[in-house]
């Protein structure tokens, strides 16, 4: 169920691509294991395909695989090679093969918009002089500039290692794995302006993990850092009857399973 915060009330798909008019950008940050997230996120995409030029971005495939991803979309290799080479998650099948599947049959133009993992993890791992370890093909697939000073992204991220994934860990650690984190975001930010500006006159919808773009921290930060004029609808993900004590994004979207 989508709900409008400012008017406390349920609005339809139809409704959010009305409003996405105004909107370059319409990201939907997901619970990476709700069902009903990514089954919004289906008719999300199918919707504002039929009404606006549509570029697709998501997290879940990263640069170094676009040639792979364009190559399936465009019919030149099959679904088993792709697969084969493009690292795609566990739960692609299920949750990520019908967006694809759907780009793939009306010709919408995908975006692998991620930073590779092993590049993030060295930095995770190392610190950013990890960086320079790189060669110049690799660093071709992180952002050219990443933005870290979001005390309260930093803060949130801190927090929520140390009490879910990581406790223990030592601060230089956690600055390491945030700037890891921050690498993801402007590497998914800077995909998604590279491919606004390559397509004038396409709106972009992109999913990630909601911590990613929630509270219009994350990519929608280094989003509108790259490109402050860019115009970002954000959708959160919350579970039925959650509450909460600041607005997550513009919408919310309330989920059971």
């Amino acid at each position: 169920m989508f709900f409008d915060p400012h008017t406390s009330k349920k609005v339809s798909v139809d409704r959010i691509v009305e409003i996405a008019k105004d909107y370059d950008i319409i990201v939907f940050g997901e619970r990476h294991d709700s069902k009903d997230c990514h089954m919004a996120e289906f008719e999300l995409l199918k919707a504002l395909s039929q009404k606006y030029k549509l570029i697709f971005s998501l997290e879940m495939f990263e640069r170094d695989v676009q040639p792979i991803l364009d190559n399936y979309l465009a019919g030149k290799i099959s679904e088993d090679e792709f697969l084969q080479n493009s690292r795609p998650w566990s739960n692609y099948q299920d949750d990520y093969r019908p967006l694809i599947e759907y780009c793939k049959e009306n010709k919408i133009h995908v975006v692998a918009a991620n930073v590779p993992r092993y590049i993030a993890s060295k930095v995770a791992k190392g610190g950013l002089s990890a960086i320079k370890e790189l060669s110049t093909r690799e660093r071709e697939f992180m952002a050219d500039t990443v933005f870290y000073d979001e005390p309260e992204y930093r803060a949130r991220f801190y927090e929520t290692m140390e009490h879910i994934h990581m406790p223990g860990f030592s601060s230089k650690m956690k600055e390491n794995y945030y700037r890891a984190q921050c690498i993801k975001d402007a590497t998914m930010a800077e995909s998604i302006v590279k491919a606004i500006k390559s397509m004038p006159g396409y709106k972009v919808f992109h999913i990630n993990g909601s911590f990613h773009s929630d509270y219009h921290k994350g990519v929608v930060w280094q989003l509108l850092r790259m490109e402050p004029g860019l115009k970002v609808l954000v959708i959160s993900p919350l579970r039925e009857k959650e509450k909460y004590e600041k607005l997550p994004g513009d919408f919310i979207f309330y989920y059971e399973n």
